[in-house]
């Protein structure tokens, strides 16, 4: 008899067929007497066969971790699923875009069935295989020169293990125009050596800026005298009192043509930007006449974006970044790669107008996607007629935006 278990004076006999056992149950001591019966085991049997000695005892063996039923054979003890259902491979490029913008590691287990640290790890993975965000915007244009660069800072509450505070410090150098981030530097507090390092890669890309706007700082100041020796640096007091005169005259305006005429100048003196552009299409009197027609709605952007320059402009993209930052959990170990991710994100996806930011920055319509961006590919081009709605809405954002620049 097989005795597979003996406890209390209960012994089990799996020997008989399959669906019965023995039960032999008694009294201890030297007189031990013993009682036996069959019993009927709850054991759901299927009609197949066993691919690998072909019996037919076969049972159900739970489920795979894509919810495959699987069988085993009780005669040669394999296992194997019958029909396999092969689940299909999540998408990565989502699964980050989706953390990028808030969501926990919890919610992404509906997109990915996976322990919160296999999901870590993948999205690690996605992301330090993604190229870097200046050198991807370098090759979409190589040659750009914006009239006005932001130089924003700020400090990241987050864990990390290379600051006793855990936060880190971020500078960001911002094109006025399109609020595209044209480069960035990480470092465990604000100094010098920091903004010397994000403006030194700015000038060895080629990035030559006539103005900069800062807040002021001493040390910001003196790395941009180093740097940048013949451009100005005006204080964000300027931009605001430009905003403030901007915003008294839409006020009393009478004929939306005089400001509309001002941005159109504005964007046809812009001697430094590249050939191809929407900029250089405002020379074209179809395109002129195509903004001089949307006078309500080139004044109605103009008043969305004075009541909104918190959230539209660089303050708001440091606001942000700084809220989202505050629920990564990858931070702590290597910044760079959730920090590169993040801005690309941001700079990638559309904008309420349908349009994304970078595709202000290259100045003309174009697709983008953060799909695209972690596999290097280039934003497509979009061939839009001069008179469509699509151009139409992208050349008055245009000169919305650069009427709004104080220089």
């Amino acid at each position: 008899m097989g005795i597979l278990s003996q406890k209390k004076g209960l012994f089990i006999d799996f020997s008989k067929q399959m669906g019965q056992v023995d039960l032999c149950y008694g009294t201890g001591g030297s007189n031990m007497a013993f009682h036996s019966e069959t019993i009927e085991c709850p054991v759901e049997q299927v009609d197949l066969a066993c691919p690998y000695c072909h019996s037919s005892r076969v049972v159900k063996h739970g489920r795979t971790s894509a919810r495959n039923v699987r069988y085993r054979c009780i005669f040669c003890k394999k296992t194997w699923v019958q029909n396999k259902v092969n689940q299909p491979r999540p998408d990565f490029a989502l699964l980050t875009e989706a953390y990028l913008t808030g969501y926990s590691y919890r919610d992404l287990r509906l997109i990915y069935r996976s322990s919160p640290i296999r999901i870590n790890e993948k999205i690690r993975e996605y992301l330090q295989y993604c190229p870097s965000w200046e050198d991807y915007l370098d090759a979409c244009q190589s040659k750009y020169q914006p009239r006005v660069i932001h130089l924003v800072g700020c400090r990241l509450k987050c864990k990390s293990s290379n600051s006793m505070d855990h936060s880190v410090y971020l500078a960001l150098a911002i094109d006025a125009l399109s609020t595209v981030v044209l480069g960035f530097e990480l470092g465990s507090d604000e100094s010098k050596d920091v903004w010397l390092r994000l403006l030194d890669r700015l000038n060895c890309r080629g990035i030559i800026c006539p103005t900069f706007i800062t807040y002021g700082q001493k040390i910001v100041n003196e790395a941009l005298g180093i740097v940048f020796p013949y451009s100005d640096a005006l204080h964000n007091f300027t931009r605001i009192l430009h905003d403030r005169e901007l915003k008294e005259e839409v006020s009393r305006i009478n004929d939306p043509k005089k400001v509309i005429r001002e941005a159109i100048e504005a964007c046809r003196n812009d001697e430094d930007s590249p050939k191809e552009c929407c900029l250089e299409l405002f020379k074209d009197a179809r395109v002129k006449q195509l903004v001089y027609e949307s006078k309500d709605f080139f004044l109605r952007r103009l008043i969305e974006r004075l009541d909104q320059l918190a959230s539209l402009r660089s303050e708001g993209l440091v606001k942000s970044f700084q809220v989202r930052c505050e629920k990564f959990h990858m931070i702590k170990n290597d910044p760079f790669p959730i920090v590169n991710g993040w801005i690309a994100l941001w700079m990638l996806e559309p904008l309420p107008i349908g349009f994304s930011r970078l595709s202000l920055y290259l100045q003309y319509p174009c697709e983008t996607h953060f799909r695209n961006f972690g596999c290097g590919i280039l934003p497509k081009r979009l061939d839009l007629p001069v008179d469509s709605q699509e151009m139409k809405t992208f050349a008055v954002e245009l000169a919305v935006r650069r009427l709004q620049m104080p220089v």
